[in-house]
């Protein structure tokens, strides 16, 4: 990661950079949105042929190739030929922990009316979605099913990058029976079951992630030990496991509706059971995660939740009748904390 520490003379060209930063991001987007990656993924190209199969302005598309070059997504060599660098492969579409979604969700006209409401949200306290629509982040993805099928996908590829690590740094084999609550398409909860043998699971999420998640855990093999349920959590969760999975959800609420989720799972688990949440915690700055930072933007911006610290999570625990046990920080790349707890 780059120094955020800059000297006098050097901060000039660091903030202009990062004013037009945004731009970047929008770039993303528009390799996405085009398919580019799939386009390179098995030779390199000339911008003449990239430019006749996406039917783009040969000169314009040099220009944003030629940027994300430089920022090493792509590669450009000798010849004028464009190649994928590694972060170029995760914008293929149909591969592991593709990011091709999650760059279709953040730019173009929906990422920009959303962020550009930035200002609006911190005035008010108000998310984007509420300025914009009237209702919640969620209600509001569920009435556009395009949005709603980029955002599925999106979250899977998060799910893959936000559990790398998570095995190796903590040992989820005491639990017998597992409920990955809000689990999407059941990636996480899948990777839990394969690698310990004789635990049983139970998929729990919104009805449009069902046939997704029956997918999932028939692709791995789990369908004897993995049940797929929908309901809202906001109202109840299936009872009497002894382990609780909740995986990036708990940052998209306020204090006061995460409280709500937790005191339904709290209603629900075993006397002798693990709350466990996989979020990105806030650390110190020193730390030099900048992800969770960003992430917690993000959350302002769209859902009215946030990312917090170790001590606004014991919080947490304690008003839906938690104690805080222990965190367990992985070797995600964005920053996976896991943050384990139990009934009191």
């Amino acid at each position: 990661m780059k120094d955020l520490n800059t000297t006098k003379s050097e901060a000039p060209a660091r903030l202009i950079e990062l004013i037009q930063m945004r731009l970047i991001s929008e770039a993303i987007y528009v390799a996405a949105a085009l398919g580019i990656a799939d386009l390179l993924a098995d030779a390199p190209q000339t911008i003449d042929r990239l430019a006749d199969a996406t039917g783009t302005s040969t000169r314009s598309l040099r220009r944003v190739m030629r940027a994300l070059s430089s920022f090493g997504i792509f590669s450009e060599d000798s010849d004028g030929r464009f190649a994928l660098a590694p972060m170029g492969e995760l914008l293929k579409r149909d591969v592991v922990g593709s990011l091709s979604a999650a760059s279709l969700l953040s730019g173009g006209e929906s990422g920009a009316r959303t962020v550009q409401l930035l200002l609006e949200c911190v005035r008010t306290g108000e998310n984007a979605n509420q300025k914009l629509s009237g209702a919640n982040w969620m209600d509001s993805l569920q009435r556009n099913p395009d949005q709603l099928k980029i955002f599925d996908a999106a979250m899977t590829a998060f799910s893959t990058l936000h559990f790398t690590g998570v095995l190796e740094a903590y040992d989820f084999s005491q639990a017998k029976k597992i409920v990955d609550v809000g689990g999407g398409h059941g990636k996480i909860i899948s990777e839990i079951l394969k690698n310990n043998p004789g635990m049983r699971g139970i998929l729990f999420d919104k009805p449009h992630a069902f046939e997704g998640g029956q997918r999932t855990v028939a692709l791995f093999g789990l369908t004897d030990c993995c049940e797929v349920v929908s309901g809202d959590f906001f109202v109840s969760v299936p009872a009497g496991a002894d382990a609780y999975l909740l995986s990036r959800v708990i940052h998209d609420w306020d204090d006061d509706k995460a409280v709500a989720i937790l005191k339904v799972v709290r209603g629900a688990i075993a006397p002798h059971g693990k709350l466990l949440l996989l979020e990105n915690m806030l650390r110190p700055a020193a730390s030099g995660a900048v992800y969770p930072i960003l992430s917690d933007l993000n959350m302002l911006i769209h859902t009215g939740g946030c990312e917090r610290t170790e001590a606004e999570y014991l919080a947490l625990y304690r008003a839906a009748g938690f104690e805080l046990t222990k965190t367990v920080v992985t070797k995600s790349p964005t920053g996976t904390t896991v943050i384990e707890g139990r009934p009191v």
